[in-house]
């Protein structure tokens, strides 16, 4: 165990220093296969952004071993099935590790095709549970677990009469799955009125007309995609509803966009990096220094999508900065495997328990978007 955290330590420590040492040689590839196009582009666009910013980062820093990482971007439309087409296609190339998956239904659809042979494969979609010990990693923090913060907000702050409005797709389903959990933990919440829609349909507005008529203290809406829909109908009848939803909506392009309807009172669970302030001393508080460094040395803030990719890719560096930048993709499984006390922008990492992403509850913050600082900040 020590030899395993001195072998991190000496991995990690490279990570922070720039302009170390020139890179030189053939690159160290890593593909990312991200929804460029498509309902999901606005997300596809940060995750991209935020593993440019990364790849500079680590080039700075002395590459992987001296060798410069080069990461190609692949575009899946926001597409299953084409996500499925270009996975193939660089699985069949040799690659050693993919990042690909920002939405459920993409990870999904490519799990079947990585989880036994590989390659190794992070997907960027929180709402999906990889099989223990498949060549298949999550991202972040889990919907149940980011439902369970809102809830908990809801209860502290002694709002007790709440409504849910879940999308049908992939991931409302997920939460779906763990909300008669969930809400035995907080006895003291109500749901007065419990709501569904679909992201495709063209206007939520027959929901909203029925949980408004039934005066809840606070409402949780999750969705994959479909968020602004809601927003548009709980614009059109003046609702003043606190709202706690999905973090996949805090982009920057997408406060931007939604401005003018965007809930008076609007909370995101998210993982630490949206509460930084809040952050105490230690290793994580180091590795958020780094992150929101290295986004600013780039001229680029940071948001949820940057966020999701940061800590995968960073990860996969670890490995094979201890590994070696041939190392296949079993071993690279194996390594993250057996990571613990990896601190990131998200939060300590322990991948130990199996789970397939080393995030837990104890990792989530409350944020709200503030319109004086533009940006999120942590929830009173």
């Amino acid at each position: 165990m020590i030899a395993r955290l001195i072998a991190l330590a000496g991995a990690l420590a490279l990570l922070p220093v720039a302009g170390a040492a020139q890179t030189s040689g053939a690159p160290v590839e890593l593909t990312a296969i991200l929804p460029l196009t498509g309902p999901g582009a606005l997300l596809g666009a940060s995750q991209q952004q935020g593993l440019q910013v990364l790849e500079k980062y680590v080039n700075d820093g002395g590459g992987i071993q001296k060798r410069p990482l080069h990461i190609n971007f692949l575009d899946d439309q926001t597409n299953p099935q084409v996500a499925v087409q270009l996975f193939t296609g660089v699985a069949a190339k040799g690659a050693q590790a993919v990042i690909a998956g920002s939405f459920s239904g993409m990870c999904k659809a490519i799990m079947p095709l990585a989880q036994d042979k590989g390659p190794f494969t992070y997907c960027l979609s929180p709402a999906v549970r990889p099989p223990r010990g498949s060549m298949v990693f999550s991202s972040n923090i889990h919907p149940v677990d980011l439902s369970d913060a809102s809830l908990r907000y809801f209860s502290q702050r002694g709002w007790t009469n709440i409504a849910l409005l879940m999308s049908t797709d992939a991931s409302g389903q997920e939460v779906e799955s763990g909300l008669a959990g969930l809400l035995a933990k907080y006895p003291k919440l109500h749901v007065v009125a419990h709501e569904r829609f679909n992201p495709a349909d063209v206007s939520a507005s027959a929901q909203i007309s029925k949980i408004e008529a039934a005066h809840p203290q606070a409402m949780l809406i999750w969705s994959g995609s479909g968020i602004p829909t809601t927003f548009h109908a709980l614009h059109d009848i003046g609702s003043k509803i606190p709202i706690a939803t999905s973090n996949s909506l805090m982009l920057y392009t997408a406060m931007q966009q939604f401005d003018s309807i965007l809930p008076a009172q609007l909370y995101f669970a998210a993982p630490k990096w949206a509460a930084y302030s809040k952050v105490g001393a230690g290793p994580v508080r180091d590795a958020l220094t780094t992150y929101f460094a290295a986004f600013k040395a780039s001229g680029v803030p940071p948001d949820m999508g940057q966020d999701t990719a940061w800590d995968p890719a960073l990860i996969i560096v670890a490995a094979l900065r201890t590994l070696g930048p041939d190392a296949k993709a079993a071993q690279i499984r194996d390594y993250v495997e057996g990571l613990h006390g990896f601190a990131g922008a998200n939060g300590f990492y322990d991948f130990r328990t199996g789970d397939q992403r080393g995030l837990n509850p104890n990792d989530t913050s409350i944020a709200t978007w503030s319109e004086s600082k533009h940006t999120w900040v942590a929830a009173p």
